[in-house]
């Protein structure tokens, strides 16, 4: 009876060697696989039948992550065009077991898979697998399985030499179209291309290469050398050519360039190169040959044309320079050389205005140059270049552009002119045009202010009231040179008056409610004032604006005012102003105002001495009048005296006259005589006194003593016009004085108030202190008015007629100037009616220095 346990061991020995001949079977069959070309679903037809599976499938994942279907058994033509998402990584180092297939024949119930992973061998370790379907679970599993993974080993094999081919096919076809594409190209070339191998061997030649050197191709299928051999024949120096190829191929990674000329005088360009892998493996040589005839033949021509248009740029004296679109210099001809001093090798490459152009004007430049590299900007201008030396010269550019196929602008020309002179010419030419029409402006001006001086001088001369010709004057300033015209005046005390005032009919519009200002204040800081008080000009000329002292409140651009000087005395001023709108007065605004001011004082001056003169005319007339009354009276007594004795001493009755009635007709005479001499010393102190002949001895005279002497003298007339004189000169007062003169001073002052008393009692007082002898002399006669005290000092002045009261009217004026000579000072206080009082204030010491005049000086008790 037979051992179970030997049965069962004979079994799974028959079964493992049936799995076997099954995977030998299937690796044999599996060889199919290592061609690309032969589908897989063969195989695993034959893995389904011999393993029993329902179905059977070898799926991958690749590079990109998608599952792709290598083969497979049991599926219909739908199920193979379903599209199979991939749960998998791809390049994991497992395989994707867990892929989600969506076939329908992978939904029966009861299905049992199994899976082996496959992994790849390429660079990205793409995997697969290979899943089979049972419809009951195989019989010894363990066998089983491991039977399937070497069944997967199978696989990976196949699929190695299935990539390795697919990548041989792949670089063949790759080399394929490379070398149709190098032939293409090769034939394609305009140069004739020969590569030979490493043995000298010709592996490939071009189309061109044969028209150009029109040898046969027989050569080439020879050598590389039978070739050069035949070549070198053609060419002008042939052993050059032969030891230049033998050079390169000894020495194989050696490259080159050269020019071969032609015995039929065609010019070859020759490039021998060795051809190289990627690897660095050497594979032989390349030579190219291009035919450089019609472009040397063309560049001579450029070059001759080059060289023609340099000589034309050189001997034109035109700057002509050539820039690219960065500004760099690419031509600079002689001209330009010669005036920078630089030379073309110096400049070429730099950008010009870095160089050439002045500094102010650099970044001006660049912004108009980039304007014009781009195509806009202006073609004219004008610039400033500095030379080597530092001189500045002005040039004026024409530019033009010249542009690449494209519409790029590739160059910009520039040519230029020296216009340094020219517009140094143009400078000095408008300057003196400018000269000529300031010069013509000048002297219409000159002749406009002549014009108008000389119509001011017609003014000034054709009236003898220099008020109404200064209001015409003012009146015209103001039409040609003025808003605004006033003169002052001072008048005899000195005191202002404003004479005239204008005004344009400007201010007039902007002020017109304005009233005319005052007269000037002479203690004014500025103004018309501190002309008149100073004598000097004052102004505020151009670029000064101000309110004008003076003036109110109006507001002034600017004004000047000018004294009126005549024989060294400041008559007035004359004050002219501007508006801010008008133009500022200058120096020759001045000098005009400063002679109109000249002419009027002159006029003012005459018409004044015309005036004086008229008035001692008058004084002259009258004085003659009075002088020929005042000598009458005494020579009609005189003579009437005479007479009478002369017809006594006729009739004989003079030797019967007593001697009392001769003695009374001669005293009667020597008073007339008296009278007659003193009115002629009169004349004749005048005279001297204005002559200034005027002499003094001086010596100490006691005043008191003189007054009361002279009192007495005048005793006789008091008492005939019936007077009382009360003396008060009991005090002493010496000093230093002229007696005569003085005793005239009071003779004369005590006449006077004998004269204009009427009658009324008339006191005369002595008084003083150490220094200073006060006379008075008190009447209480008519008095004097205020208006006309400042003319009884005058000669021939008197405040009353001559035709009621006599006299010469040269008392007080002798009395003035008779103290003054002795250093002092008179004053008279009066009002009409009530009497007159003169007060003469003498320095005891003599007349050293003149007294000011006794305004608040009087005689009290203490001076008495």
């Amino acid at each position: 009876m037979a051992d179970p346990c030997e049965d069962a061991d004979r079994k799974l020995t028959e079964e493992r060697l049936a799995l076997l001949s099954v995977l030998q079977e299937l690796t044999v069959a599996a060889l199919d696989l290592f061609d690309p070309s032969k589908p897989a679903d063969a195989f695993m037809d034959r893995v389904a039948e011999r393993l029993g599976c329902m179905v059977a499938l070898w799926v991958q994942v690749n590079a990109r992550g998608q599952v792709v279907l290598l083969g497979a058994s049991g599926l219909s033509a739908a199920s193979r065009q379903l599209p199979i998402p991939a749960r998998a990584e791809p390049g994991g180092k497992q395989a994707p077991v867990e892929v989600n297939l969506p076939f329908p024949e992978l939904e029966l119930p009861g299905l049992v898979r199994w899976s082996t992973p496959i992994i790849g061998t390429d660079a990205a370790h793409s995997a697969s697998a290979l899943l089979m379907y049972f419809d009951r679970e195989p019989h010894l599993p363990r066998q089983y399985r491991g039977m399937v993974e070497r069944l997967g080993g199978v696989l990976r094999t196949a699929l190695m030499h299935r990539q390795l081919f697919t990548r041989i096919l792949d670089s063949e076809r790759a080399l394929h179209q490379q070398k149709t594409l190098l032939e293409s190209l090769s034939e394609a070339s305009d140069e004739g291309i020969l590569i030979s191998t490493q043995e000298g061997r010709t592996l490939t030649h071009n189309r061109r290469l044969v028209q150009m050197w029109g040898l046969e191709e027989e050569l080439l299928s020879a050598s590389y050398e039978a070739w050069v051999l035949a070549a070198a024949e053609l060419v002008e120096e042939p052993a050059r050519f032969t030891a230049r190829a033998s050079f390169f191929i000894e020495h194989s990674d050696a490259s080159g360039h050269d020019e071969l000329r032609l015995k039929d005088g065609r010019i070859f360009e020759q490039y021998d190169a060795p051809v190289v892998s990627a690897d660095g493996l050497y594979y032989g040589r390349a030579v190219y040959f291009r035919d450089v005839t019609a472009r040397r033949r063309t560049e001579r021509d450029l070059q001759h044309e080059r060289d023609f248009s340099s000589a034309v740029l050189d001997t034109a004296r035109a700057l002509v320079i050539v820039l690219d679109a960065e500004g760099r210099i690419v031509r600079f001809n002689r001209a330009c050389q010669e005036m920078t001093g630089y030379s073309f090798e110096e400049l070429r490459g730099t950008r010009f205005w870095k160089q050439l152009q002045a500094p102010e004007e650099v970044a001006r430049v660049e912004r108009d140059f980039a304007q014009l590299s781009a195509g806009q900007g202006h073609e004219q201008y004008e610039s400033c270049w500095l030379t080597r030396a530092g001189e500045r010269r002005l040039i004026s550019w024409s530019s033009n552009v010249l542009r690449s196929p494209t519409g790029a602008v590739e160059y910009i020309i520039g040519i230029g002119i020296d216009i340094t002179e020219q517009r140094r010419a143009e400078q000095e030419r408008d300057q003196t045009f400018l000269r000529e029409q300031q010069a013509r402006a000048r002297a219409e001006e000159q002749e406009g202010r002549s014009a108008f001086l000389s119509e001011a001088s017609g003014l000034l001369a054709g009236s003898l009231a220099p008020e109404d010709a200064l209001r015409n004057v003012v009146a015209l300033t103001v039409q040609r040179f003025a808003d605004w015209c006033t003169v002052d005046l001072l008048d005899n005390d000195q005191s202002p008056q404003r004479i005239a005032v204008a005004q344009s009919q400007t201010l007039r519009a902007r002020c017109p409610a304005k009233a005319a200002p005052a007269p000037p204040d002479l203690n004014a800081t500025h103004g018309p004032g501190r002309v008149l008080r100073r004598g000097e000009p004052e102004f505020f000329l151009e670029g000064y604006g101000s309110a004008a002292p003076g003036c109110g409140v109006l507001e002034f651009q600017s004004w000047l005012s000018v004294p009126l000087l005549a024989r060294g005395r400041t008559l007035g001023a004359l004050t002219l102003a501007r508006l801010d709108g008008g133009s500022r007065y200058g120096l020759a605004e001045l000098t005009l105002a400063q002679e109109l001011a000249r002419r009027a004082a002159m006029a003012v001056d005459n018409a004044r001495l015309y005036q004086e003169a008229q008035q001692a005319i008058g004084l002259r007339d009258e004085f003659l009048s009075v002088a020929s009354h005042e000598l009458k009276t005494p020579v009609t007594s005189l003579q009437l005296s005479v007479q009478g004795l002369l017809r006594r001493a006729r009739s004989g009755a003079l030797r019967t006259a007593s001697t009392e009635t001769v003695t009374h007709s001669v005293e009667g005479i020597e008073r007339q005589a008296m009278r007659m001499a003193k009115l002629v010393n009169t004349l004749l102190d005048v005279s001297r006194i204005h002559a200034g002949r005027l002499e003094l001895e001086l010596e100490e005279v006691d005043l008191a003593a003189l007054v009361r002497d002279i009192a007495a003298r005048f005793a006789p007339e008091l008492a005939l016009s019936g007077t009382t004189l009360r003396v008060h000169a009991d005090t002493p007062m010496p000093g230093i004085w002229d007696r005569s003169r003085l005793d005239q001073i009071v003779t004369n002052l005590l006449s006077n108030a004998l004269k204009y008393g009427e009658g009324k009692p008339i006191e005369i007082q002595v008084g003083g202190d150490a220094r200073t002898a006060l006379l008075e002399v008190r009447d209480q006669g008519i008095g004097i008015p205020a208006e006309q005290q400042a003319l009884i000092f005058r000669a021939f002045e008197r405040a009353v007629s001559s035709r009621h009261y006599g006299g010469l009217g040269l008392g007080l004026h002798i009395v003035s100037q008779l103290v003054e000579r002795l250093g002092g000072a008179v004053r008279v206080q009066s009002e009409a009616g009530r009497g007159a009082t003169f007060t003469v204030a003498l320095p005891r010491s003599g007349p050293a220095a003149p007294l000011p005049a006794p305004a608040d000086m009087h005689l009290d008790a203490n001076h008495a």
